[in-house]
């Protein structure tokens, strides 16, 4: 499994001199706006997947990977660890902009921020982290039945009617609402990401941060178990 990691870090490595500067941009650029900041540099993270897949892709190298002397499972597990490892990184450089940005010109950009960032809080850390999660166990699934250009097609289009079903259903009895008015919020509409970090927040709550801790990670446990197992078994079924 680490050359096949180590692969993927091949692939991404001669456009760094790209990727690099370009993410420090933005990433300073969205600061400005925290509900883009929270979902720009989320989009980055991902990105690292995205990148490798359309690359492989691009070279037709899945048939290459295929026929390796490893198995397949060895190859799923493989690409689930490069992508939650990319997801990781990206919350990392997430909090650095953060922090290095707010030392720098916090006394000018404080005034624009509602309430506590959420690359301050553990609930906001915790919802980039989770919503990195589920995006990489919901594509990859589609990524291995059909391949990069069509599976991300059909996940993109079931990932936006989830999104909007998500977002009807937080709105009834929208637990985010306490989480900014706990902080001193302005009456306003609610950002998706302080509708996730409510969601958190009221769950610690309610059942106490140990016993939360215990079921978001038994919660992702599962979920995660049932993605690589599904994906592995529409990768054993490919003809590559």
């Amino acid at each position: 499994m680490r050359q096949l990691l180590m692969k993927d870090v091949r692939l991404v490595a001669p456009f760094l001199w790209l990727i690099v500067p370009a993410h420090v941009l933005m990433g300073a650029q969205s600061f400005l706006l925290p509900e883009f900041d929270f979902w720009w540099n989320l989009a980055a993270a991902l990105t690292w997947t995205v990148a490798v897949v359309s690359i492989e892709w691009h070279f037709d190298a899945d048939r290459l990977v295929a026929s390796l002397p490893v198995t397949r499972l060895t190859v799923v597990q493989a690409r689930y660890s490069s992508a939650l490892a990319g997801v990781a990184l990206g919350a990392v450089l997430y909090v650095v902009y953060g922090h290095g940005v707010m030392a720098i010109a916090g006394d000018r950009l404080i005034g624009r921020w509602h309430g506590v960032p959420a690359w301050t809080s553990a609930d906001g850390i915790c919802a980039f982290l989770a919503v990195g999660y589920v995006l990489v166990i919901g594509f990859l699934p589609f990524y291995f039945r059909f391949g990069f250009p069509f599976g991300a097609t059909l996940f993109v289009v079931s990932a936006g009617v989830a999104v909007s079903a998500a977002a009807g259903l937080a709105r009834v009895g929208d637990p985010a609402a306490r989480l900014v008015q706990a902080r001193g919020g302005a009456a306003m509409a609610l950002q998706p990401s302080e509708i996730i970090r409510g969601w958190f927040s009221s769950l610690a709550a309610s059942w106490g941060e140990g016993p939360a801790s215990l079921a978001l990670f038994a919660g992702a446990a599962v979920l995660g178990f049932l993605s690589v197992w599904l994906s592995t078994r529409f990768f054993a079924r490919r003809d590559l």
